[in-house]
């Protein structure tokens, strides 16, 4: 099969949870299932531009138009090159791209895309951008061959508020290198002896919430902020304002093993994200086994399968939490347990690139044999049990 994937950053990743699924799909899926895989990358990204990335064709093409239309544009740049390339199938993500897929349509190029979270709901964007991001969902559910999400909330969601139809694939927070424990001497930390957040600093994460609860909380622990924003926003401002001695608001880490410390070594990990389904850093999260404390909202409580503490926008609610947490080192312990169980026994790589695998080789036969993507997808791909070692 020869696969495009169109919409992200490109690989090897180094920004996002999409660039992460689209590297770990695109050389899993060339690996272990002999498919013929091209991902289309943003150029500015990449100083080294090679034809290929570990078996996988790398398709470099401009990116212009700054946080508003870079993506956008990109991507229909992108699809109009893909039209030229007899692909047998092109995997989307990001259902802002769509209104942009006629011409694969008009080709019959069996289009999947993956719808991500409530992009409409970002508080980030204008007026006018939330009702394009709208439009362009809606454009979404219509266009597309078939869709995947990561979440059964949003599968449940495209189901009711458009009829349409798709397969659910989640990630794994299995990402990068080994801890590099040296990153804890480089930010002055020591295990244990953290509270951290790990979010791109946008209202819709919650990040100045989860700050003034700690403030309230009066507690010893240092709360520690990965992230930054693109561009600067009156919001990004008012949070990075906040470092001093009891939040360090450190920025970015892009290096895995630099993140994966944190994660592994934080004594527990606040999340705040609100819009966007099954979110890849409360992943990586349990994966470290750290004790997970998410916003109570529909997307988190599946992820966690509804077991360990969440918190509310209520006042107070969160800062009573943390007191409570953080004289209880046993709880703690607990919780980092029941996060990491569900991570490695629930969202798994190998599962992930064999759900994509039998999705893209059903889509591709019913197009070809004229029938039913809803028939042949009626039941799940994602099966996660059929990876576990005995015994679990």
């Amino acid at each position: 099969m020869k696969l495009a994937i169109i919409g992200d950053r490109g690989i090897p990743a180094r920004y996002s949870g999409y660039s992460t699924l689209v590297e770990e799909l695109a050389v899993r899926l060339t690996r272990d299932y002999g498919m013929d895989v091209t991902v289309y990358c943003r150029n500015h990204y990449y100083d080294d531009r090679p034809r290929e990335y570990k078996g996988v064709h790398c398709v470099y093409l401009p990116a212009p138009g700054g946080k508003n239309f870079e993506s956008i544009i990109h991507s229909n740049l992108a699809m109009l090159h893909a039209v030229f390339r007899r692909y047998d199938l092109a995997f989307v993500v990001d259902p802002g791209n769509a209104p942009f897929a006629l011409p694969l349509v008009l080709r019959r190029v069996p289009t999947v895309f993956h719808t991500d979270g409530l992009g409409w709901k970002r508080q980030k964007w204008g007026r006018l951008q939330r009702r394009y991001y709208k439009f362009a969902e809606w454009v979404c559910a219509r266009l597309a061959t078939w869709l995947v999400t990561d979440s059964r909330a949003m599968q449940e969601y495209y189901k009711e508020e458009y009829g349409a139809a798709g397969s659910f694939i989640p990630y794994s927070g299995e990402v990068g290198q080994p801890p590099d424990q040296a990153c804890l001497e480089k930010y002055g930390l020591e295990r244990g002896g953290f509270y951290l957040v790990v979010a791109r600093v946008e209202p819709e994460n919650n990040i100045d919430l989860i700050i003034r609860e700690y403030r309230a909380a009066n507690i010893r622990r240092p709360l520690v902020v990965v992230g930054a924003a693109r561009y600067e926003t009156p919001y990004s401002q008012h949070v990075f304002a906040e470092d001093d001695g009891n939040v360090h608001c450190i920025g970015s880490v892009y290096e895995s093993c630099m993140l994966n410390a944190l994660y592994d070594n934080c004594y527990a990990y606040l999340h705040g994200h609100e819009v966007g389904g099954t979110n890849p850093s409360l992943l990586r999260a349990m994966q470290a086994g750290a004790a997970c404390v998410p916003l109570s909202v529909v997307f988190n409580h599946e992820v966690m399968e509804g077991k360990g503490v969440f918190f509310s926008k209520e006042a107070g609610q969160l800062a009573t939490l943390l007191r409570r947490l953080d004289g209880n080192p046993e709880e703690v312990e607990a919780l980092g347990r029941i996060a990491q169980r569900r991570a490695t026994t629930f969202y798994r790589w190998d599962a992930v690139a064999a759900g994509y695998a039998e999705m893209f080789r059903k889509v591709v036969e019913a197009r070809r044999g004229h029938s039913s993507c809803k028939v042949l997808l009626s039941d799940e791909v994602y099966r996660p049990w059929e990876f576990l070692p005995s015994g679990q």
